[in-house]
């Protein structure tokens, strides 16, 4: 089994890749929050979350991906590590974290 560290280097590219492939989204956002109109900031803000979501989407795909040893090995130290646990939550989306790994 992998260790705790390969498994957040693991996850760490998985969400740099995910961030990558959302950029466009997020590039978008931060345009708008530069804009002097207040109700751009609002607008921004929102498209932030979108982009969040957007990023998620990617890893949780990015997961599903991975093979079962790697699976498993994220499901350890899910249960191992709280730090890589919120870590590994806030990338792959509080809802369908808890959906997927805590509705037994």
């Amino acid at each position: 089994m992998k260790t705790l560290s390969e498994i957040y280097d693991l996850i760490e590219t998985m969400n740099e890749e995910a961030h990558q492939s959302a950029y466009d989204s997020w590039a978008a956002a931060d345009e708008l929050m530069e804009s002097d109109d207040e109700d751009d900031w609002e607008t921004a803000e929102e498209m932030r979350e979108d982009a969040s979501s957007e990023q998620a989407s990617y890893f949780r795909d990015s997961y599903w991906e991975l093979d079962e040893e790697d699976q498993e090995a994220i499901k350890h130290w899910l249960k191992e590590d709280p730090d890589f646990k919120e870590e590994f939550i806030v990338w792959f989306g509080q809802e369908e974290y808890l959906d997927e790994f805590e509705s037994n």
